[in-house]
């Protein structure tokens, strides 16, 4: 045997022992220290946050059918202060119903008290001092009247 072949032979004895022992172990990757490494990425949407609802209190509530006298002082003092806070204040007069009725009655009850109360009630903002451009009129079934009324809002 050569002197090449007898030096070769112990090192393929070696080798090959040594690959008998290395195929037990396992090669060390992403994976041996992040189990969920090379995973396609979980797209999580978190819910969205609950909208708040902001009630915002009108600035004066009258029932439709109250006498004149009795609502007049609180409006006149009302529009003073509003206008005395904001000059260009928008008042916003809402004329609320209940909604327990047949839509003709909603339409019939709304169009009256519009033109009866909240009309009246815009006169006297008017009268009061703010200009009829800053006067905004709406109507409404509201759930949570049980009788018609007439709400003043300002911005």
């Amino acid at each position: 045997m050569p002197v090449s072949c007898r030096l070769a032979l112990p090192v393929c004895v070696v080798l090959a022992s040594s690959m008998f022992w290395l195929g037990g172990c396992t090669l060390i990757g992403q994976k041996t220290f992040n189990r969920h490494a090379g995973d396609p990425p979980q797209v999580v949407i978190p819910p969205p946050p609950p909208v708040e609802v902001r009630h915002v209190p009108p600035l004066l509530e009258i029932r439709a059918g109250t006498p004149q006298s009795q609502w007049q002082p609180d409006l006149k003092k009302a529009v003073a202060e509003a206008l005395a806070r904001k000059p260009n204040v928008l008042f916003t007069i809402v004329a609320a119903i209940p909604d327990a009725l047949s839509p003709d009655a909603q339409a019939t009850l709304l169009s009256r008290i519009v033109a009866t109360y909240a009309q009246d009630v815009a006169t006297e903002i008017v009268h009061d001092g703010a200009d009829p451009a800053q006067m905004e009129m709406t109507g409404m079934t509201d759930p949570g009247v049980d009788a018609p009324t007439i709400r003043i809002y300002v911005r």
